[in-house]
């Protein structure tokens, strides 16, 4: 079942991925659809004029035969009226062998009509090998019926041959009516129509096979030029930006051949242009950020200073000094932020590995918050099925990517419990951290790792906040070659997992489920 399951999918992928091979089944289909019609027509017409032919020639003859026996019988009276009928048949008998030249004569016979009383009875004779058996009754009435024609029936030989059987009336002086039976065999006939129907069948197996392969050749040839510019797209697409197609003629496939070098130009412009744009802002940003980072030291220094003496001053001094040591540490993440990303963004990232257990680096991340946590009445559980023995990660970014998710289910988790799930099986590692707050739509859970992008902006955080946490992560999540996978529903919860492949696995599978261990009630 397998095999023929697996020859299946594969004739449909040819089917659906060769256009030459779709263009030669759909025209020799067609063609064989108008050879066994026109063969079929042709060999009906053919046999039908054969049969025809091959009766009218035997009713002819049977004709011909008839009245040649009559002659012979009405001569064989004598002066006295009398008449040797056993002498008159076995003249007759000569006479039929001696007149009938059609090919397939098995035999003749004549046969005395049932139901008459006359002066003299001759006896009813046949040729040697005569097949009684084909000669109907429905025949032999139609002959007493109508005395004036030939009647004939098609039949079936004991060599499963067809046969013709003719019959006709003829009057035997003295001794009444006789049934004249002809009995053809029609086997050259069939012969000649299945030499026919061989030659209509190989002839039209040739069409098929000459059509398909025109076709072939002509698609072939047609499609080049549209396989030339498939082939040049894709190495176009995979950053051959100099890719373009050789232009001959001024048919169609030059005019497309042009078109696409056009695009290209127009593509690998823009691209370029971009490139060059994207570069400028990553040095940009990078040139920034740490220019800011001497003067953010002096301010840092001197809002420490106020900070600290905030109790010397006036009530709205004080405030006032607070909100800018607040403000200080916010902007000093912030430039941290943007200098991983401009770091990551001009490709300049690298990991860091070192063997840790991953249950010790959760627990480790749990510690860090879990007095912002108590601060938010959120209890935070571990859950390690897995995850006990060591693995090659990069702690500082994994550490800061469990944080982020930590910090934001805090923020977003209404006090309610937090859930810290790790497991791990030889070709991955997952984490998970699930909330069970005020969860999102799915519209925000595709755009929490758009960079400063919050789902509340107004939501008072105490925890900070960039709106760069998640990009960041995500970042360093691809650095392992990991994912980042979102669950939420709104009113339930939320549930951020990372996966980070082992020992050089592709695209593993998640040892968590997603989420794991959500209860429905929570």
């Amino acid at each position: 079942m397998n095999f023929v399951t697996r020859i299946v999918r594969q004739a449909r992928e040819a089917w659906v991925g060769s256009l030459r091979l779709r263009m030669v089944m759909v025209s020799g289909g067609l063609s064989l659809v108008a050879v066994v019609v026109i063969g079929g027509f042709l060999s009906f017409t053919i046999e039908r004029n054969l049969f025809e032919s091959r009766r009218n020639e035997i009713i002819s003859e049977t004709q011909s035969v008839s009245g040649s026996v009559q002659a012979q019988f009405d001569g064989a009276i004598d002066a006295q009226g009398f008449i040797d009928v056993e002498s008159a048949n076995s003249t007759a008998q000569t006479t039929i062998r001696a007149t009938t030249n059609s090919p397939g004569l098995v035999g003749f016979a004549i046969l005395r009509a049932p139901g008459q009383v006359t002066d003299q009875v001759m006896t009813s004779t046949s040729s040697i090998g005569f097949p009684m058996a084909v000669v109907s009754e429905s025949l032999r009435t139609a002959i007493h019926d109508d005395r004036s024609n030939v009647h004939y029936q098609s039949v079936s030989m004991d060599s499963q041959s067809p046969g013709i059987v003719t019959g006709t009336n003829i009057d035997v002086p003295t001794s009444g009516r006789y049934d004249l039976v002809l009995v053809y065999n029609l086997a050259d006939v069939q012969a000649n129509l299945a030499f026919v129907q061989s030659a209509l069948a190989l002839g039209g197996l040739f069409l098929v096979v000459t059509t398909g392969v025109i076709v072939w050749i002509v698609t072939t040839r047609s499609i080049k030029p549209i396989m030339t510019t498939a082939a040049t797209a894709e190495r176009f697409a995979d950053g051959h930006l100099e890719e373009r197609i050789g232009v001959e003629g001024n048919d169609v496939s030059a005019k497309l051949a042009m078109s696409f070098n056009r695009m290209a130009e127009s593509i690998s412009g823009q691209i370029n242009r971009l490139a060059t744009l994207s570069t400028l802002q990553q040095q940009f940003v990078s040139d920034v950020s740490h220019e800011l980072r001497t003067p953010l030291t002096t301010i840092k220094l001197a809002g420490s200073m106020l900070f600290k003496q905030r109790k010397t001053f006036d009530k709205d001094s004080a405030r006032a000094a607070e909100l800018l040591n607040r403000q200080i540490v916010t902007f000093e993440e912030l430039l941290s932020e943007l200098i991983e990303l401009s770091r990551y963004d001009a490709g300049a990232a690298e990991l860091d590995i070192e063997p840790v257990a991953p249950t010790t680096l959760a627990q480790a991340c749990i510690d860090q918050v879990a007095d912002l946590a108590a601060s938010h009445g959120s209890a935070i559980t571990l859950h390690a099925p897995g995850g006990h023995s060591m693995v090659e990660l990069d702690t500082r970014r994994v550490r800061r990517i469990l944080q982020n998710f930590l910090s934001n289910a805090i923020d977003h988790g209404e006090g309610k419990p937090i859930e810290v799930w790790v497991d791990s099986t030889s070709s991955a590692v997952s984490f998970a951290v699930v909330d069970h707050g005020i969860g999102m739509t799915s519209a925000e859970a595709e755009r929490v790792f758009d960079r400063f992008w919050r789902a509340d902006p107004s939501r008072q955080r105490q925890s900070g906040g960039t709106g760069l946490g998640l990009a960041i992560a995500l970042g360093y999540a691809k650095l392992h070659g990991g994912t980042i996978d979102v669950w939420a529903e709104p009113g339930n919860g939320a549930c951020f997992r990372l996966t980070i492949p082992r020992d050089g696995a592709t695209d593993p599978v998640s040892p968590l489920s997603l989420p794991p261990g959500v209860n429905a009630d929570a």
